[in-house]
């Protein structure tokens, strides 16, 4: 398989075409914005959120696996934590969580 690769990618077209491929497909990924890291920090300080290390323990009894994602959002002027989790069976779950209260939504 690695030779197959090597070999496709000895062409210069061919590398040329896999590189700009490649570079589209990391230039559409968005990064992690800073001022959501911001907002997230605010919104625990003033306490319109719990800090997530206190929300998982809650989640991960109810849905053991192995965290993939969180993120807290606002809709309404309330937040949420949307958890990403891999189930023990393979499936992704998504539980969405009150993050000021902790209580679990959905």
């Amino acid at each position: 398989m690695m030779q197959q690769l090597v070999t496709f990618l000895c062409q210069p077209a061919r590398a040329l075409l896999f590189a700009l491929g490649l570079a589209v497909v990391m230039l559409s990924v968005p990064p992690v914005s800073a001022q959501d890291h911001d907002r997230a920090r605010d919104a625990v300080s003033s306490g319109q959120a719990q800090p997530l290390d206190a929300i998982l323990p809650k989640v991960r009894a109810r849905y053991p696996g192995r965290l993939l994602d969180a993120k807290l959002t606002r809709n309404g002027g309330k937040y949420r934590y949307v958890i990403k989790i891999l189930g023990k069976n393979g499936k992704v779950r998504r539980v969405t969580v009150d993050a000021r209260s902790g209580r679990i939504l959905k």
